[in-house]
C-alpha cells in the first residue's frame, strides 16, 4: 500500500500554512460523518470567485495535496500572486472526504464516505438517473462505490459543498479527482456558452482534454449540479492515469501539468 497524503497530513500542512501566513483565513465549512473537519483556505480578494476542491473519492487523495500545494505556492508568492489576488479570490476545500481517505488507506478499494454513499453520486443533479442506475449497477446498498445516498444531499460533506457554494456565489468552479487526464465540463447540454472559452484554454496550457462521462457517471456530481443550479463554468479535472490510489511519487509531475491549467482558472477571462 502506498503512503497516503491523509487527513492528519493535510492539517499539519495547514497548522504549518496557518503560522506561515497567520493572514490568509484556514476555516471549516462543515464536518464529516465522522467529526472530521473539512477545512477551507481563501486567498485573495478579486471579484471573480474561483472555487477549487478535491477528495470526494476516498481513494484519490492526491487531489488534496494539489490543491494545498498550490495555496502554498500562493501564499510565498509564486505566479505573481499578487496580480492574481487582485483579480480573483480564490477558495480551496482541499478533502471533501476526509473519513473515506482514513477508510481507503488502510487498503480498501473505498471511495464512499464513512455511511457508505459516493458523495459525488449524491447532489441534486439528476439524482434519481443515479438512483435508477445503481440496478445496473447490482447496488442494492451502501458501500465503496456508487451508492446515491437515501436522497440528495443526505451527507453532511455534500450539503456543507452545496452551502458554501450558494453562500459564497462562485464564478467557477474545479472539482479534481484522478482517472482519466480529461475535463467533464457539460452537464446535459446546460453548460454555458463561456465553458467553452475555458475549455479551450485548458487545452491550450495542459495536457488534459475535454470528454463526457457515461453511464452512472453522468447524474449526481457536483460539478453537474453546479452548472444546473447556476448556469456557471464548472469542470471535472481528472488528474491522473492508473490504479488509485495513485502513488506520492507521482505528485511532482500531475503538479506540473495541473498548474498551468489551476493559473489560467484565475487569470483567464473569456
Amino acid at each position: 500500500m502506498h503512503p497516503a497524503y491523509d487527513y492528519a497530513t493535510l492539517t499539519k500542512e495547514l497548522n504549518e500554512f496557518r503560522t506561515k501566513h497567520p493572514e490568509i483565513p484556514v476555516f471549516s465549512i462543515g464536518k464529516s460523518v465522522e467529526e472530521r473537519n473539512l477545512y477551507a483556505i481563501r486567498l485573495g480578494s478579486g471579484t471573480k470567485r474561483v472555487f477549487f476542491h478535491g477528495v470526494h473519492h476516498g481513494m484519490e487523495w492526491l487531489t488534496a495535496k494539489l490543491p494545498m500545494e498550490f495555496a502554498k505556492d500562493l501564499g510565498d508568492g509564486l505566479y505573481d500572486a499578487d496580480t492574481l489576488w487582485k483579480k480573483s479570490t480564490l477558495y480551496l476545500v482541499p478533502m471533501v472526504n476526509p473519513d473515506g481517505v482514513e477508510i481507503a488507506k488502510s487498503g480498501k478499494p473505498w471511495q464512499a464516505n464513512a455511511r457508505g454513499v459516493d458523495l459525488n453520486h449524491n447532489y441534486d443533479a439528476l439524482w434519481h438517473r443515479s438512483k435508477l442506475a445503481e440496478v445496473e449497477y447490482g447496488i442494492t446498498e451502501p458501500g465503496p462505490t456508487r451508492y446515491s445516498g437515501a436522497y440528495p444531499e443526505s451527507e453532511p460533506e455534500t450539503k456543507a459543498l452545496v452551502n458554501f457554494t450558494r453562500q459564497n456565489s462562485f464564478d467557477l468552479t474545479l472539482a479534481f479527482h484522478s482517472q482519466g487526464e480529461v475535463i467533464y465540463w457539460d452537464f446535459c447540454g446546460t453548460a454555458p456558452e463561456e465553458s467553452l472559452a475555458y475549455l479551450d484554454r485548458f487545452e491550450e496550457v495542459s495536457p488534459y482534454l475535454r470528454d463526457a462521462p457515461e453511464g452512472i457517471a453522468s447524474y449526481g456530481g457536483y460539478k453537474d449540479w453546479f452548472i444546473q443550479t447556476f448556469k456557471k463554468p464548472g469542470f471535472t479535472i481528472e488528474i491522473g492515469v492508473g490504479k488509485n490510489p495513485l502513488p506520492l511519487e507521482d505528485f511532482p509531475e500531475i503538479y506540473k501539468r495541473t498548474l498551468p491549467l489551476m493559473l489560467e482558472a484565475l487569470q483567464f477571462e473569456p
